[in-house]
């Protein structure tokens, strides 16, 4: 109930090592376990398996990792495909409760504070991080955009700029982009086109007396 799972998944051993401050907890699946494929709902039969290791929440202090046999199956419409499980998303090494606590710690912390914390690398880090606010940029649309703020900031030393493009009346940032020529105005436009966003009926733009975000405004005026 824990980890959410059902049958034919269950958990068949666990371990703990005292010394490594460690839990291991191994899931397999019953003898003869059908599995639906997620394109036609076919139930099938295991083809293979591999195994495979996701880090977990800590339990009681200690790091613990969840080991399971995933199968792949043999679908008769679709060809093999690999089963996905409840616990974690494909292609991750972390389960889903894991990650949320990520995520958590993300909209508080330094990726590098929150590596050091959980012991994991900050590569790792980044990388579900990215997964999800690419995910949730996928979903976004800009229709309603009438009103954007326009400001640029050093990153690093060596005059190496970003500008960043906010939507002023949900006081949201929506648009990031390396520069702070003109071109930024022009991918800004480029993304929210892609969001179903209309350029030419953006109605006010905030922004210093840039010449450059004043010339890549000015394309878009009627």
């Amino acid at each position: 109930q824990l980890f959410g799972i059902e049958d034919p998944w269950y958990i068949e051993k666990s371990e703990l090592s005292i010394e490594e401050r460690r839990i291991d907890i191994y899931i397999n699946f019953k003898r003869g376990g059908r599995f639906t494929c997620d394109i036609c709902k076919n139930e099938c039969g295991a083809y293979d398996t591999e195994e495979k290791v996701w880090r977990h929440l800590n339990l009681f202090q200690y790091r613990t990792y969840i080991h399971a046999r995933i199968p792949r199956i043999k679908c008769p419409k679709h060809g093999v495909k690999q089963v996905k499980v409840p616990w974690a998303r494909e292609q991750s090494g972390f389960t889903m409760f894991f990650e949320s606590l990520i995520m958590v710690f993300a909209q508080h912390m330094p990726i590098k504070s929150i590596s050091e914390m959980l012991g994991e690398t900050d590569k790792r880090i980044w990388r579900v991080v990215e997964y999800y606010v690419q995910n949730a940029l996928g979903r976004e649309e800009y229709s309603a955009v009438k009103k954007i703020g326009i400001d640029e900031t050093a990153i690093r030393r060596g005059h190496e700029y970003i500008s960043l493009f906010v939507d002023l009346e949900k006081k949201k940032v929506i648009h990031v982009c390396e520069g702070k020529g003109s071109e930024t105005v022009t991918t800004f436009t480029a993304k929210i086109k892609k969001r179903k966003g209309v350029p030419e009926e953006i109605t006010d733009v905030s922004c210093d007396m840039s010449p450059a975000f004043i010339k890549g405004c000015l394309l878009y005026t009627s």
